[in-house]
Parts: structure tokens; C-alpha cells; sequence
């Protein structure tokens, strides 16, 4: 593999930059058959709730009608959120260097936002104090951060006018990256170094999400601890709070954080307004937002009658801009038209000449247009020239002071596996707390918190059925309206009975690749007697051009955010799927529904010793991915139904808990399962099946490699405890290598039988 790799890696380097950037977008463009039309069909799941909020929102003839409405849906994005109250924690603000300029000081500063988290801002502030000052707190966009010319003309023009102007670097950028590939100098092949912060949030976002809380929620906070820290400085006016959110994402966290912080006076928020549709940044697609109605133009609606700039980048026409249509209605029904406002630029942005107004923040053209708004709002003087000074981005940093024991700086996800470690305990121990029926009860329950409902809404309904080889069937049935399940039966050659036991496979490679890795254990399970049934969940399978690209930007993440917009994980959907098979098969004279085994699979290649697994985002080649869905399924499925007679896994995952243990992890955006590690891990799954007999071999962890017999053996001290506790301890068993075929072939076997 590691020669293999290399050998790749120098062919790859060898070729133009044109050619690396075709094969690049080829490979993103092999998307699954089957997710894209899962994809399809959640796009017409949103587009049907769109419809529904409006017409609901144009039912709205009254203010209280309006904030009804309103506050219902804001309610919703605090929980969607992970806000919970925050621990009163001091904000330890520290000044690292002071930067003196012409009539403008810059404060490189420190503070914690909560704890073991540390924020790192620049604070522009007039050079003399004088009479109470607005305060302007600045959210960059994912292009650059604090240190951004764009940015450092804002704080320096401003602060030459009478304002303090915070600019921080938001969670996972500028000297709070979470990786680290800051220059060219980190890493010895090509890799977009400007964008190692903004691709970083897709794994940020996801190991905050195990834990129930999410990315757009700690920045938010953060931006709510920086109003704290300006209000501490008494020249500070509390009735001049304005947030600025640039560009690309900077406009979506401040609108957020202004909607949700009455003290904010005004906010100036750049392209945010527009339905989600899905896209793998945590932040540009928060999960909920369909089935809570806080779409992005309720979030806006939020603020008024407090002031608001609704601004593009690009050209823009009102008329045809349904956004900017409610904004004016809603504050219409204020009577505060005067304190809502628009500012746009020119051209677009697939254009790259002279009249495309690309920015990295805020442009001047935009500047140009906010300032006499600013003027009128709050009195801040229009400024004659922009200053023009201007700092490199070092003489900016605030961590390279020494802070003593001031302030620790921690990973994000080390603290996040102490508070999945503090939350799966306290839950743990609730549910020790009842008898071991109602310990499995009490499971169930804390899943269904963050899982969703894992009853199918209707019974399974066969839409296609042919007989195809020799004691084979491939058949479809739907479970939802418009989502097919595509099933192949393998039944036993020259069987005579009357019921059969059955085994249900599944792996996120679908049925073909299944069959095919993993041919002589079906022939084995067949030839023992036994029915296999091969079975492909939503948006699986479909594998025929070769391996489908499943990363950041693949069709898959999108279809995850997508499907988390609306509510749910797509693992949810899929356990369901699962359960729907069951369902289906038990209906079946030929089977039976009393000895059925569940086999969850993957086909993935995992990542050696000798594999690089420290490399930037995007790299070619990069490591390899997991495909943890048919253990997480079978387990879950297993848990939910309690006459399955046993649970084999081959190559699953240890554990979500092991993404947390680097700021980075190798496995797909819709294996996420959001507040998972709230309230219990995998192990706690196997546990609850005591004494079931169970068989997982070959596991691996977050960063698909796969795990030793002491990882194993810690990992899953607690499905050991259950099984001795239930007198059967020889039931669970955990091979780190994969046993011979025909053995694993006896082992379900003698399940199916038992």
C-alpha cells in the first residue's frame, strides 16, 4: 500500500496543475446514482416545508401574529445550536502587544470564552480616550482572518473616528486553527494553504457535533463573550453595539449571534438570506433549520426593529429578491422601514474582471455604502480617506507573548472528548440505576432524543419482485414515499424447508461489492442452510465506476447536511431502513422471523502504519475512509429489535469517542450521528444485546486504522462487565484479525440455531 501510494503521489506531482485539477474534479464528480436521487428526493422534502412556511407566512397580517411566529422558530435554533447555559467563567483578558499608530492603538489580545478555550482578537481603539464611543465587533469570513487588510482598514479607520472595533479570529481560524498546515513550509506536496481553516470546519463541525453542540453555536458564544469583554470598558456606549459579518460566512455567524444577543444595536450581515440546500459547511447549513422554520431569512426577520444591512457582495435587484421582499414586510410592521438598509456590489461571481466586486471580508465598494448608514444609525463620522496603515500579519498574532499560566489553551477536540466522556458517564450511570430490562428501555429512550424515531412510518410495500438466478431473488420495496430499498435473496440450494433462518447483510459498498468481497462466507452461510439477504439502504450502493468519492465536497455530505436540515441524521433513516427489511422478511412464508442474524460490513481499505495521516485538507492521495454504516446499523437495528438472534460485524468502527482523539478523523459525513456521545458510544450498544451472542472482528478507529486487542479491550470494558453480568460472557467475542470464512460461517450458523 505505502509503495502504491508513493508511486501515485510522484505521478501526481508530475503532472501540469490543469491536469491535477481535471483528475480532482472527476473524481468529485463520480457520485453515487443512488445518493443523488436520495438527494433529490430530501430537495423536494425541503422544498414542500418551504412552500408550507410560506404559506404560513403570508397568513402573518399582525405584529404579535409575526413574533409568534418569530419566536417559536428562534427557540429552535438555541436548541439546534447546542446552547446550553455556559459556565460563568472569567474572561482573563490579557494584552499581548500594543501597536501604536496614528491616532489608533491596536491591543493583540487574549480571553477565554469558556473553559480551556481561548480567543485571540485585535482590539482597534482611539489613541485618546474621550466621550461614550460605539463598539463595532467585526466576524471575518472564512477567506482570511483578523489580520486581513480588509479587516485592519475597518479597525484603523474606525478607531481614527471615536470607536472601538473588535476583530477576533473565529474558532478553527488564524492563530486558532485547529491543524497544522499554516505555510507551505508544513507540508512537502501542493496544497491550497488559504484554505486549511475554511475546510477544517468540516471536521470541527462534525466533533462538536457528536457531542450535541455544533460549530455556528461556539462561534456564536465567542462573539457573545467579545460583547462581554467590550462592555467591561466603561467609554463603551451599550446602546451602540454593532456586529459586522463579512463576505463568505462571516455575514451567516453575526446575523446568528445578533438575533440571539438583544445588546446588539445593529447588524451588518453579507450573504445570508438564502435557503439552504445542503452543503458540508457546519455553518453555512445548520442542522434543523427545515424542520425547526428558522430558515436564514427568519434568522434576519429576528433583529428587526433593531437596525440591519442586508448585504451582497455581488450585483443585486431588490425586485426579484424574495429575502429582502419579507425583511421590508416584517419591519413594515414595526413602522422601522428607516431602519433597514442594503449595500451591494457589482457583477458576480463566476466573473473575474474589472466590475466583479470580489472581496476578502468587506470591500471598499461595499465600505463605501455603509459608511453614511453608520453615520445616520449611530453617529459614526463619515471617514474623509480610509487609513491606510497597515501591519504584517505577525505583528497581529497574540499568542506569541507569553501568557504564563494565565490562560490554557486546549485542542477543541480534547475538550470535546472530556465532555462526551462526562455526558456517556452521567448517563451511564443513570441507567445502572434500573433492572437490565429497563436499563435497555432507558436506552432506547436517550437514542430516540438524538436519533429521532426509529419506528418505519409505514409498513414496507413491494414494488418489484423477479426471480433472476437459481434460488435467487432481487426485489424492491418502499418505505417512504419514493424511497426504494433494493433487497437480494440467496436462498439455500435445494432447501425443502418449509422456513429458513436468515442472515441480512449490509454494507454502505451495496449489494454487489458485498457479494463479491465476501462471496465464500454467503456460500458458507448458504450451503449451512441459511438464507442471506443482501440488503442496499438509501442512498446505497450502486458502486459499478470504480471507488466513489465520499469525502468533504462529495454528493454524500451533501445529502448528510441536507438530510440534517431537515431534521435528522441520515443514519437514523437508514436504521430505519434496516428495521423496514426486517419487517418485510418476516412477512415471508419461506423465512423465519425467529432466527435472524444481522451482519453489518465493510469493504473499505484501512490505513497502515506506514500512511501519512497528518496531511491537508485535499491532499492527493489522502488517506482512506472508513464505511462504519453496516456495524452502526446492525447494532442500532439489533438494540431496536429484540428477537435478532445475533450481530456480526466486520470491519466496523471502535467507537465514535476515537474522532476525538486527533483534530482530524477519517470517516464519511453521513456516518455522523449528532449527540450520539451525549448520552452513550457503540460499546454501550454491544452491551445492552447481553447476552445475545455478538462477533466483531477487525475493527477500526476514527482514523480507520485498525485497533489493537488492548484498544479493544478498554474501548469495550463495558459490553465485557454486561456479558458476565448476564452469565454469558463467552457471547461476545472480539477478534482484531478477521477469523477464517468457514469459521465465521459456523459461528452465525450456530447463532441461527441456537
Amino acid at each position: 500500500m505505502a509503495d502504491h501510494r508513493q508511486v501515485y503521489k510522484q505521478f501526481r506531482e508530475m503532472l501540469p496543475p490543469h491536469v491535477r485539477a481535471w483528475l480532482w474534479r472527476q473524481k468529485v464528480a463520480r457520485g453515487n446514482r443512488r445518493i443523488r436521487e436520495l438527494g433529490r428526493h430530501i430537495a423536494a422534502q425541503i422544498n414542500a416545508a418551504d412552500q408550507r412556511d410560506h404559506e404560513a407566512w403570508k397568513l402573518l397580517g399582525t405584529r404579535s401574529e409575526w413574533e409568534q411566529f418569530r419566536d417559536e422558530r428562534i427557540e429552535t435554533l438555541r436548541h439546534s445550536l447546542g446552547v446550553s447555559p455556559q459556565p460563568v467563567v472569567d474572561l482573563k483578558p490579557y494584552v499581548a502587544r500594543t501597536l501604536e499608530g496614528d491616532r489608533f492603538r491596536i491591543e493583540n489580545l487574549v480571553f477565554t470564552s469558556r473553559p480551556g478555550v481561548v480567543v485571540t482578537a485585535n482590539l482597534y481603539r482611539p489613541s485618546t480616550a474621550g466621550q461614550k464611543m460605539p463598539a463595532l465587533v467585526i466576524c471575518h469570513s472564512h477567506h482570511d482572518p483578523k489580520a486581513d487588510e480588509e479587516l485592519q482598514c475597518m479597525g484603523t479607520t474606525w478607531a481614527q473616528l471615536g470607536c472601538s472595533v473588535l476583530i477576533m479570529d473565529l474558532l478553527g481560524h488564524g492563530e486558532r486553527r485547529q491543524h497544522p498546515f499554516a505555510s507551505v513550509a508544513d507540508y512537502p506536496g501542493s496544497f491550497e494553504v488559504d484554505r486549511q481553516d475554511y475546510y477544517s470546519r468540516y471536521t470541527l463541525g462534525a466533533q462538536l457535533q457528536l457531542i450535541g453542540a455544533s460549530l455556528m453555536g461556539w462561534m456564536r458564544w465567542d462573539l457573545t463573550r467579545g460583547i462581554d469583554l467590550l462592555l467591561t470598558d466603561p467609554s463603551v456606549d451599550r446602546d451602540r453595539i454593532v456586529l459586522i459579518g463579512g463576505v463568505a460566512d462571516g455575514g451567516d455567524v453575526a446575523a446568528v449571534a445578533g438575533a440571539l444577543d438583544p445588546r446588539v444595536a445593529g447588524v451588518v450581515a453579507f450573504n445570508f438570506g438564502e435557503r439552504p440546500v445542503g452543503d458540508w459547511n457546519p455553518t453555512g447549513c445548520i442542522a434543523h433549520t427545515v424542520h425547526g422554520g428558522f430558515w436564514p431569512w427568519v434568522i434576519l426577520a429576528a433583529i428587526a426593529p433593531r437596525k440591519l444591512v442586508y448585504g451582497r457582495e455581488f450585483a443585486w435587484e431588490p425586485q426579484h429578491d424574495p429575502v429582502w421582499q419579507r425583511l421590508e414586510k416584517v419591519y413594515e410592521l414595526y413602522g422601522a422601514r428607516d431602519c433597514l438598509r442594503s449595500v451591494h456590489g457589482t457583477g458576480c461571481v463566476t466573473g473575474h474582471g474589472p466590475e466583479d466586486s470580489h472581496c476578502n471580508n468587506i470591500g471598499f465598494l461595499h465600505r463605501r455604502q455603509l459608511y453614511p448608514i453608520l453615520q445616520e444609525w449611530f453617529g459614526i463620522p463619515v471617514p474623509e480617506t480610509e487609513c491606510a496603515t497597515r501591519y504584517a500579519w505577525h505583528e497581529l498574532e497574540s499568542l506569541r507573548a507569553p501568557m504564563g499560566e494565565l490562560h490554557e489553551v486546549r485542542p477543541i477536540h480534547e475538550l470535546a472528548r472530556e465532555a462526551s466522556e462526562m455526558s456517556v458517564t452521567a448517563a451511564r450511570a443513570e441507567r445502572e440505576t434500573d433492572e437490565p430490562r429497563g436499563r435497555v428501555a432507558r436506552l432506547q429512550r436517550d437514542l430516540a432524543r438524538v436519533l429521532g424515531s426509529m419506528i418505519p412510518p409505514v409498513a414496507p410495500v413491494i414494488r418489484s419482485r423477479a426471480a433472476m438466478l437459481e434460488r435467487e431473488e432481487h426485489i424492491s420495496i418502499e418505505v417512504e414515499d419514493g424511497v426504494l430499498l433494493h433487497l437480494e435473496l440467496l436462498w439455500p440450494p435445494g432447501s425443502s424447508a418449509t422456513q429458513l433462518p436468515v442472515v441480512i447483510g449490509v454494507a454502505q459498498e451495496g449489494n454487489r461489492r458485498l457479494k463479491q468481497g465476501r462471496r465464500e462466507l454467503i456460500a458458507g452461510l448458504r450451503q449451512g442452510g441459511a438464507a442471506v439477504c443482501v440488503a442496499e439502504l438509501r442512498g446505497v450502493g450502486d458502486g459499478r465506476h470504480g471507488e466513489l468519492y465520499r469525502g468533504r465536497i462529495s454528493p454524500s455530505a451533501e445529502v448528510a447536511s441536507a438530510s440534517l436540515a431537515l431534521g435528522e441524521s441520515l443514519v437514523s433513516s437508514r436504521v430505519r431502513d434496516l428495521r423496514s427489511v426486517i419487517a418485510y422478511l418476516s412477512t415471508r412464508e419461506e423465512v423465519d422471523q425467529e432466527r435472524m442474524v444481522l451482519w453489518g460490513d465493510s469493504l473499505a481499505a484501512t490505513n497502515t502504519e506506514s500512511v501519512q495521516l497528518v496531511v491537508p485538507f485535499n491532499a492527493d492521495p489522502s488517506p482512506e475512509l472508513g464505511e462504519p454504516l453496516g456495524g452502526v446499523a446492525v447494532l442500532l437495528g439489533g438494540l431496536f429489535e429484540p428477537h435478532i438472534r445475533a450481530i456480526y460485524i466486520h470491519g466496523g468502527l471502535t467507537g465514535y469517542a476515537s474522532l476525538l482523539d486527533e483534530p482530524f478523523f477519517y470517516q464519511p459525513a453521513d456516518s455522523i450521528i449528532p449527540g450520539l456521545l451525549s448520552v452513550a458510544d457503540l460499546c454501550d450498544l454491544v452491551a445492552a444485546l447481553a447476552p445475545r451472542p455478538v462477533l466483531m472482528e477487525a475493527l477500526v478507529d476514527g482514523c480507520n486504522r485498525r485497533a489493537s486487542r488492548v484498544q479493544v479491550e478498554k474501548i469495550f470494558r463495558v459490553a465485557r462487565t454486561a456479558y458476565q453480568m448476564a452469565g454469558e460472557p463467552e457471547q461476545l467475542r472480539i477478534d482484531v484479525e478477521p477469523d477464517a470464512v468457514n469459521r465465521t460461517a459456523a459461528w452465525l450458523l450456530a447463532a441461527l440455531h441456537q
